[in-house]
């Protein structure tokens, strides 16, 4: 069993969330491939700063308008809202799987 650091663990985990480092993720196509990688992210309708979902995409995918996520949804139709424990959206390859 190879053993790491703490940091090494903090590195791991927000490179593979898209946090740190330079942007993998970029305009829609990287919206997209973003949830691709998550597997989905949670949907809430409130709009207090932003909505929960587009607020993800915002920090994670460079150049992100709302209307990315508004047209691989209702659009292009490349995500899809599902219930799972939350309301979350997800890609249709994902949603198979359930």
């Amino acid at each position: 069993m190879k053993t790491i650091t703490i940091q090494q663990a903090r590195q791991f985990i927000l490179s593979k969330q898209g946090l740190i480092g330079q942007h993998r993720f970029i305009g829609k196509d990287g919206a997209y491939a973003y949830v691709c990688q998550a597997g989905c992210i949670q949907f809430d309708p409130v709009d207090v700063c932003g909505k929960n979902a587009e607020l993800t995409l915002q920090s994670r995918v460079k150049n992100f308008k709302k209307t990315m996520l508004y047209d691989l949804l209702y659009k292009d139709r490349k995500l899809v809202n599902y219930a799972d424990k939350e309301l979350s959206n997800q890609t249709k390859n994902e949603q198979k799987k359930y």
